[in-house]
This record gives C-alpha cells, structure tokens and sequence, in this order.
C-alpha cells in the first residue's frame, strides 16, 4: 500500500502508536474516549488495495473529524453540566452576569463547532463509504452539486446501500441542515436564538444535537467494526 496522500503513517506501528495518543488526547479533552476505528485495523484493511493508500487517508480523516465532534459534543454537555444553576434557568439572559455569559458563550462556541463539523464529516462518510464499495464512481460523488443526493443515487444502483436506509440517511441530513448547518453556516444562526436566552429544556432545540451525534456515533461504530473484520 502507498501512502503518498499520507505521509505520516508510514507503518502499521505508526497507526497503532497515533490510536494510543488520539485516545489520551479524547481522555483529556472529554473525560473518556470512544474507540470505534483503528488505525492499526484500518492500516491492514488497506493493504491489499491498489487505492490503499487513498483509501487509508479517508479513513484518517473521518476518524480524527469524529474524535473531534465527540469533544465538541462532551464540551457542550460539561460545560451545561457544571454550570450554576441559575445560569440555566429559565428566562435567564446571558447579560446578567460575567459568570452567566462565559457559560452561555462557551455552550455557543462548542455547539456551533459540533454543528460545522457534523455536516462536515457525513460528506466525509459518504465519500469514505462510496471508496470503499464504489471507487470509480468517487470523482462522480464529491464533483456533484448535492453529495446527500448523490450518495443514495451510486450507493443504491450499486446495491452496496438499502434504499430504505439511503432514504432515512437524506432524510436526516436534510433535516440537520435546515435546522443548524445551514442557518449558522449561511445564515444569521439559529444557535443563538438558545445560547444567549435561556428557554425551558422543552423548546431548547440546541438539544436535538444528542439525537444528531447519536446518529452518527453509531454509523462511524458500524464503520469501525467493518474494518476490523477479517477480509
């Protein structure tokens, strides 16, 4: 396997010893790691692989992107879970005190981070998963106007993807999209609407983030299970 798109894993111990320090990196930064991809298993998965390297360096991407979501997810949640309370309650604006708008700005700073990132990484995903399955068709994928589209469009005539779950996937994005990515990314925020005047918990929309990374976390967990399966 070549890795000219990645020069910095070079060996299968190079892989493993980068899995050892992401995981203290998430140790530190979130209070615990989640391990669904190695490297190590990923490095061997390539290995036979005429596109190994290609391959091996979408994986790279997605796993460090996803460490990364996980501590903007953990950061949002402590930064809630250790506020005082009358930082939370109900009515309560950000300007009442310094102590209140810190928390109030680093739960906007961690969630408009966790919301960029997400959008980011299922483009990702779905490049990864059309690599792994459909390669000739991956200039196709990331050249097209609407990649969600796309993705169900090759993956299902390849029949590498039930249509239902492609269908349910779009459905999802779509949804995140008009909800978050594209008000914060495009627009003025929908973010703020709940970062700097506190609502009841029933129509804090800032929550549906767990519902999102939930989605994701177990597609990444199914990824990393494929990978470490004996080929």
């Amino acid at each position: 396997m070549t890795t000219e798109a990645l020069q910095l894993i070079k060996s299968r111990a190079d892989a493993a010893r980068f899995d050892t320090y992401m995981q203290a990196y998430a140790q530190a930064a979130a209070g615990f790691a989640l391990s669904h991809i190695s490297l190590a298993a990923a490095y061997d998965f390539c290995q036979s692989r005429e596109d190994g390297g290609r391959l091996f360096a979408a994986i790279f991407d997605v796993h460090v992107n996803f460490t990364l979501l996980f501590c903007d997810q953990a950061s949002a949640t402590k930064a809630r879970s250790y506020a005082p309370a009358e930082t939370l309650r109900a009515g309560t604006s950000a300007l009442e005190s310094s102590i209140i708008f810190d928390t109030r700005m680093n739960l906007h700073r961690h969630n408009s981070a966790f919301v960029l990132r997400y959008r980011a990484l299922w483009d990702k995903l779905m490049g990864l998963l059309i690599l792994m399955f459909v390669p000739e068709k991956y200039e196709q994928f990331i050249s097209a106007s609407s990649r969600k589209k796309a993705f169900r469009k090759i993956a299902v005539r390849a029949n590498k993807v039930d249509a239902t779950l492609a269908d349910s996937l779009h459905s999802l994005i779509e949804k995140f999209d008009n909800e978050f990515r594209t008000p914060e990314a495009h627009g003025t925020g929908a973010l703020r609407k709940w970062s700097f005047i506190v609502t009841e918990l029933s129509a804090d929309k800032s929550l549906n983030l767990l519902w999102y990374w939930n989605a994701i976390n177990d597609v990444v967990s199914r990824l990393g299970k494929a990978l470490a399966a004996p080929t």
